[in-house]
């Protein structure tokens, strides 16, 4: 790394900057080297707006970085997002954003795909825009600047950064990568543009939108009236791009090695895609499908290239809904025999409750006892069964059980709070429930368990039965969240319901469950109310939203998802600056017969499916179903 801009790097910016190790580059096992960039045909930039701990835990990024330099005459380097304090010496200094693999300036590049993961990093994308000194609206671009092209879960519902964007991949990356740098080698070779390049790409594949072809009008109400193509030969409906055989995907058998800490420090391997539970919020349930499966052969030959080649004492067995890989048991107890007098241990992101018990026994002797994630989204039975969680109280509490037996004494739980029929029973069941669970060790242990209840709110999103929902307003998640803490501050703690807690404004407890009485150590975590709201607005937002996605750039923000970055002022005055009210984004129910945004990507599910389940979801828990434009009518709790 000997160019001018390396030297900037090592000159300018590490010495200056907290956790320089984030940028230095050069991991264990890089795969591009010094004179791969000049040489290749076609040079692409990986992006991922977040930070380098983040990015690097990002298995999607890392293996588009294994398929992009294993294609002949491709070579793709990566890039993250600078921390603040690296982003002001680069602004001060005119140092751009660079890779991190060889220090070349990202705006050399080809190809910049970038991974759009969620709705707060939509500001942190076109703040590496600019800082790679690509224009951040796509229409002031021309043949110098690289193609921009997004993937990932936020590319379902792309249109609030359709200002920004060239191209919107929708599916599976592994496919559509390989399938567009041939095609991009293809029209570089015969000379073909950036400009001509856009409208050449969406003609060709049906799994490629450009928002820039197409025209959106509105009624006077503010839904969206219709989106036609300004071009013949351009899809009214976009396909979606499956890889349904993960024997033939690539995979990186030797993977990247971190030179700091990062959030998941192991060799992760997804071994299925797709949830075969389809719970009524889950996104990925309803767009990952058909299920596709790894074998046990492969995954094993996998995990044992890659950990020769990490050194890496973890093994992650990655999937939406791991307990559901149908040869968990075989996996597992392979993996302990081959893995075992190495000290590798397992892990997986959550077990379903109801498999718990039999999976029991080879966890024991598998997974390190640090602690044990269950999610369990409702508190009560009944709303469980209306958001298609398949789990029971009895369930849970004969899992946890087992689980202490076999030597565990910390869980986590993940509640969701906010769906729609909610009642005050169902915010003050997440602590009763907590509890339960933790005083459920005493039997076994004499001494409960510590729980830690993490409490997330409600962001409705596309291609889901909740689609259609309103959102709930930040006071009433700020009423739950005070609701909650006095409970676990021992306020207005009786007996009876659950064990420990009685209050007169709740519906009365089953007979017969959770009978153990007393205070368990239970530890209670809350997201903020407010980067939820905001996530709503822009998960089911249009493309009149880009302009409040730049305002609140411009305004200062960036790495929204981060505590010491947030400041919910830059986006109140964008709201202010551009005259959008976040409010009819977020907390308006809409009905069946309203054009959605996302309405031109294709699901390959009908819609009356996605209608049906939603009607259901109401029914089950016996509540009215709201009207259309108004705003749901939680309860002052």
């Amino acid at each position: 790394m000997s160019s001018p801009l390396a030297r900037r790097v090592s000159r300018d910016i590490l010495p200056f900057v907290r956790h320089p190790a984030q940028y230095l580059g050069g991991e264990v096992n890089q795969l591009v080297r010094p004179g791969d960039w000049e040489a290749a045909d076609v040079r692409v930039v990986i992006g991922f707006p977040d930070a380098y701990n983040i990015g690097m835990s990002h298995l999607g990024c890392q293996i588009l970085y294994w398929l992009c330099n294993h294609t002949p005459g491709v070579c793709a380097e990566r890039t993250y997002a600078p921390w603040i304090d690296a982003e002001a010496i680069m602004r001060e200094r005119g140092i751009p954003l660079f890779t991190w693999d060889t220090r070349q300036p990202v705006g050399s590049a080809d190809i910049f795909a970038i991974s759009l993961q969620y709705e707060l990093c939509f500001t942190t994308v076109l703040n590496m825009l600019d800082l790679a000194g690509v224009p951040v609206r796509s229409a002031n671009r021309d043949d110098t600047h690289p193609l921009v092209i997004v993937g990932g879960p936020q590319a379902d519902n792309s249109e609030p950064m359709a200002a920004f964007v060239d191209l919107v991949v929708i599916g599976d990356g592994e496919p559509s990568m390989a399938a567009l740098l041939a095609a991009y080698k293809e029209y570089k070779r015969e000379g073909v543009g950036r400009r001509e390049m856009i409208p050449l790409l969406a003609k060709r594949f049906p799994w490629v939108y450009a928002p820039s072809l197409y025209d959106v009008t509105y009624h006077a109400d503010n839904t969206i009236a219709g989106m036609t193509p300004r071009i013949s030969g351009i899809p009214t409906k976009i396909d979606r791009c499956r890889e349904t055989n993960l024997a033939e995907a690539p995979f990186p058998r030797k993977p990247l090695v971190p030179w700091t800490e990062v959030v998941h420090d192991r060799v992760g391997i997804e071994i299925m895609r797709g949830c075969p539970q389809v719970c009524r919020f889950c996104h990925a349930g309803y767009t990952k499908r058909p299920l596709a499966y790894r074998t046990v052969d492969e995954i094993m030959e996998i995990a044992d290239e890659a950990l020769r080649a990490t050194g890496q004492r973890e093994l992650g067995l990655l999937s939406l809904s791991t307990a559901d890989y149908p040869h968990l048991p075989e996996l597992a107890a392979r993996a302990n025999e081959a893995f075992g007098s190495r000290k590798v241990s397992l892990s997986f992101p959550s077990l379903r409750i109801d498999k718990m018990l039999q999976h029991i026994p080879w966890m024991a002797n598998s997974v390190r006892k640090g602690g044990i994630t269950m999610a369990v989204e409702a508190a009560r039975d009944d709303m469980r069964r209306a958001i298609r969680k398949k789990v029971t109280d009895g369930a849970l509490i004969d899992g946890v059980r087992e689980v202490y037996k076999a030597g565990w004494n910390r869980l986590k739980l993940y509640f969701m709070c906010g769906f729609p029929g909610e009642r005050p029973e169902d915010i003050d069941g997440i602590w009763e429930l907590a509890n339960a669970v933790s005083l459920e060790r005493c039997a076994i242990r004499r001494a409960p368990a510590q729980v830690t209840a993490s409490v997330g709110w409600l962001v409705p999103k596309p291609f889901t039965p909740m689609q259609w929902a309103a959102q709930p307003r930040v006071e009433y998640f700020r009423e739950a969240q005070a609701r909650l803490r006095d409970l676990a501050r021992g306020r207005f703690v009786q007996s009876g319901a659950y064990g420990s807690v009685e209050r007169t404004d709740i519906a009365p407890p089953r007979a017969g469950q959770f009978k153990r009485k007393g205070r368990g150590r239970v530890s209670l975590r809350t997201h903020d109310p407010d980067r939820s709201i905001l996530e709503a607005v822009f998960a089911r937002g249009d493309r009149r939203l880009s302009e409040v996605i730049e305002r609140a750039w411009r305004n200062g923000a960036r790495f929204d998802g981060w505590d010491e970055c947030w400041n919910e002022r830059h986006w109140r005055d964008a709201y202010d600056q551009t005259g959008v009210d976040p409010d009819w984004y977020a907390h308006r129910e809409r009905g069946f017969d309203e054009k959605l945004p996302w309405d031109h990507i294709g699901l390959h599910m009908r819609r009356d499916y996605l209608e049906n389940a939603y009607d259901d979801l109401f029914e089950q828990i016996q509540v009215s179903k709201p009207l259309p434009g108004r705003p749901l009518a939680h309860p002052v709790l």
